[in-house]
């Protein structure tokens, strides 16, 4: 039995790879994984005709996906931070041996 907005395979997101993939971040792959069970328990509870329990899951699969969303976004703007940072050219740094050979 579907309800409304309930179909229990909708919407769940591609959580392999990507720029910000769960092997970079443990935080990130903790909540693949909880995402992936809640699914799970929410499937069976519409097997078992459990509506209550499925909203109550999809609420949480819901926050779930959010947390991921903004998980992911905050690593992307990280990673383009850092490429920013690395592509700019550090001023050069003078040795005793290069004073030296100016000298001469």
């Amino acid at each position: 039995m579907n309800i409304s907005g309930m179909n229990p395979g909708a919407g769940t997101p591609d959580i392999s790879g990507g720029p910000a993939s769960s092997g970079e971040n443990p935080r990130l792959r903790s909540l693949e994984q909880k995402l992936q069970q809640l699914t799970k328990e929410k499937k069976e509870a519409l097997a078992n005709q459990d509506t209550e329990k499925a909203k109550a899951l999809e609420k949480e699969i819901q926050s779930v996906k959010q947390q991921i969303q903004e998980l992911k976004e905050k690593e992307k703007k990280k990673k383009e931070k850092k490429e920013e940072e690395g592509g700019q050219k550090q001023p050069a740094q003078l040795t005793s041996e290069h004073m030296l050979n100016r000298l001469a």
